[in-house]
């Protein structure tokens, strides 16, 4: 009977041992992948206004690299619709694959039903069908963000001009780091680039003539 106890105990003992090595083991294993990209995936739409501009998306140098070519309207920047989506091409609904992806009868032109999947296309529809046929076609899209340039830049400067008013927060018409880093933390690991003249400070000019991408 002492022997069936002892070797009963033995068994406690060593089941008991299995389960705390487990229990440590699985403590110490990494996240999932997955998990561990979406922890440390920075946020790019700092300003919380739904778009993803030209200064925002210099945190991630692959989505700045293909800017101009996902920014299909042109304005400056990416809203959602021009993003790409995880999980796909990069096509998403936006950009030139965006409208391929449009073009469902694939017959090289897109209907005001075919352009329900983009929703800037639907809203400028009118002004970007130029014959007024019912269709916009690739040369009608070049030209209406031709004719548009203008506005966008002007766009665009406001609200670089915006940006940098709230960031100035001493008010003295340039930024030192500090301010940098608070208010543009996408700019601050190349404060020392775009700062050229090495005076401590970016102004105006130097964000306005600093690298796109």
């Amino acid at each position: 009977m002492k022997q069936r106890n002892s070797l009963s105990a033995l068994l406690a003992v060593a089941i008991a041992a299995i389960v705390t090595a487990g229990t440590a083991l699985a403590a110490t294993q990494p996240a999932p992948a997955s998990d561990a990209g979406r922890a440390t995936r920075p946020k790019l739409d700092v300003n919380n206004d739904g778009a993803i501009d030209r200064n925002e998306a210099a945190a991630n140098p692959r989505l700045a690299a293909k800017f101009d070519q996902l920014d299909s309207n042109k304005d400056g920047k990416l809203d959602r619709s021009e993003r790409p989506h995880r999980g796909g091409k990069g096509h998403g609904h936006g950009g030139m694959g965006g409208l391929i992806d449009a073009d469902a009868d694939g017959d090289g032109r897109i209907s005001k039903t075919e352009a329900a999947s983009m929703p800037w296309l639907t809203r400028d529809f009118d002004q970007i069908d130029h014959n007024r046929d019912g269709y916009v076609v690739r040369s009608e899209l070049r030209s209406y963000h031709e004719k548009m340039r203008p506005q966008r830049e002007a766009e665009e400067a406001k609200r670089a001009e915006e940006r940098f008013a709230a960031a100035d927060l001493n008010h003295d018409g340039k930024l030192s780091k500090l301010e940098v880093s608070e208010k543009m933390p996408q700019l601050s690991k190349g404060f020392a680039f775009i700062d050229e003249d090495r005076d401590g400070y970016l102004t105006r000019d130097d964000l306005r003539h600093s690298p796109r991408h």
